[in-house]
C-alpha cells in the first residue's frame, strides 16, 4: 500500500490495540468482580446448607484483615448433607487476596465437591460474632486473573505489531516510490 491510507489504517489498528485491550481488561475484570457475590457465604461461628456444583471449590477467608499476611484462625468443615461424609481440605498452594464489591478474603484452601448435591458448611473461630468474619467458597479468581492480563497483552501485541508493520511497510514503499521518480532512469537516462 502506497498510498497515506496505509498510515491511517497502521495508526488504526494501534488505536484500536490500546482501545481492544483495555475493554478486555475492564470487561474481564468486571466480570471477576461479579463472581465475588456469587460465593456460597457461611459467617463463622455458624453453619449452612448449600448447594455445590460437581467441582473444585477455594475456601476464602473473608473478612477485616482478611488481606493482610496474618489470618484469624477459623475450622472450616464441609460435610456431604446425607451422608455425613467429611470432605479433605487441602491448603491453598499460593498467595491469593482480593477485596471486591465489599467482600475482602484469601484463599485458605481448596475443596473437590466429589458430586453435585447439598453440603453442610460449618465454620468456627475464636473470634466474637460481631467480627464479620466467614469463609467463603468459589471459583479461583487467580486463573482468571492471569487469563484477562495474558489476552490483553496479546490484543495490544498482536495488534500493535500489525499498525506499526503496516505504517512502516508504507513508509518504506512510498519512501521507495519517491527515489524511483527522482532518480536518473525515470528522466529517460539523461
Amino acid at each position: 500500500m502506497t498510498s497515506r491510507a496505509g498510515y491511517w489504517i497502521g495508526g488504526a489498528l494501534v488505536v484500536a490495540a490500546v482501545v481492544g485491550a483495555l475493554a478486555y481488561g475492564f470487561l474481564s475484570f468486571r466480570g471477576i468482580d461479579r463472581s465475588v457475590d456469587d460465593f456460597v457465604r457461611v459467617a463463622a461461628p455458624g453453619s449452612r446448607t448449600v448447594q455445590l456444583e460437581q467441582r473444585e471449590y477455594v475456601v476464602y477467608f473473608e473478612g477485616p484483615g482478611a488481606d493482610e499476611d496474618e489470618v484469624p484462625p477459623i475450622d472450616v468443615a464441609i460435610t456431604a448433607a446425607p451422608s455425613g461424609r467429611r470432605l479433605p481440605i487441602e491448603p491453598y498452594e499460593d498467595s491469593l487476596t482480593y477485596s471486591l464489591r465489599g467482600h475482602s478474603g484469601t484463599a485458605q484452601g481448596t475443596v473437590t465437591a466429589p458430586r453435585a448435591g447439598r453440603y453442610v458448611v460449618s465454620a468456627r473461630t475464636a473470634l466474637r460474632p460481631s467480627a464479620r468474619v466467614g469463609v467463603a467458597l468459589g471459583p479461583s479468581l487467580g486463573g482468571r486473573v492471569v487469563r484477562a492480563i495474558l489476552v490483553s497483552v496479546a490484543i495490544a501485541a498482536l495488534l500493535a505489531v500489525a499498525g506499526f508493520g503496516l505504517f512502516g511497510t508504507t513508509m518504506v514503499r512510498r519512501m521507495r516510490r519517491r527515489a524511483a521518480a527522482r532518480s536518473p532512469a525515470a528522466d529517460g537516462g539523461s
